[in-house]
């Protein structure tokens, strides 16, 4: 994987554009996860740009680790920062990545409370700079991969979720106390704040966390082949425009 940070500018200078025209940027926050370590969103974004760079040719730009939490924000560790902020200070940084020769931009989104603001900068970025963008919310895009290999659904902190992490970074999981009672469904007819867990399921029964490391190192990489599949679609068609 060749990571930005590790290069010095001559370096630099003679990889970008001509043979990376590709930047990966992981995306993630700092928030209560049921057994798994408060960078979890950031661990799986920072796993999958590792796995997906050996398909997709592309530089991984350092993680942008602080995000927006709500919900989760009273539990002990949590850190956010305000929507507002969090968009323009993404907005700047892809303008910043396009005006360094970079023709396309992939966000890997590891927390969905960046989902809007995310939408939001790279629409106004790419109309600005011309760079093609496209925002993964690896959870969404790999929604049908949990139900493949698990038999249901998942959520947050749950059973898709705490697999990944399983699969990049086993040594930050901690079942200790574990019970499916301490997993809280969420309900669509209230908002809860603070979420009475930080381990939340959207499908009632669906998404008990599931300690089977081969299990998850199966789910894990089903996840980045679907991303990889996706994105060379899109670059294959990027490329007609």
């Amino acid at each position: 994987m060749i990571k930005w940070d590790e290069l010095n500018w001559r370096e630099f200078k003679k990889m970008v554009p001509s043979e990376y025209d590709c930047c990966i940027l992981p995306v993630g926050t700092i928030e209560a996860h049921g057994f798994t370590n408060l960078g979890t969103d950031n661990n799986i974004p920072l796993g999958i740009c590792e796995e997906i760079t050996k398909r997709i040719k592309a530089m991984v730009a350092p993680i942008i680790p602080y995000g927006i939490t709500r919900t989760l924000l009273r539990y002990p560790g949590s850190l956010t920062v305000s929507p507002d902020t969090f968009e323009s200070y993404m907005k700047e940084l892809m303008e910043s990545i396009a005006g360094n020769g970079f023709k396309k931009l992939v966000i890997l989104n590891g927390h969905g409370g960046n989902n809007g603001a995310l939408k939001n900068a790279a629409y106004d970025v790419s109309v600005s700079t011309n760079m093609k963008i496209a925002v993964i919310h690896w959870w969404d895009l790999a929604n049908e991969v949990v139900k493949e290999v698990y038999g249901q659904r998942g959520g947050h902190a749950a059973l898709d979720e705490t697999a990944a992490l399983m699969a990049v970074r086993p040594d930050l999981l901690n079942r200790e106390g574990y019970k499916d009672e301490e997993v809280y469904t969420f309900d669509s007819g209230a908002y809860v704040v603070p979420n009475p867990a930080p381990t939340i399921i959207f499908n009632e029964g669906e998404g008990y966390l599931n300690f089977d490391q081969k299990k998850a190192e199966e789910y894990f990489r089903k996840v980045c082949d679907k991303i990889v599949v996706f994105l060379e679609d899109i670059f294959a068609r990027w490329e007609k425009i």
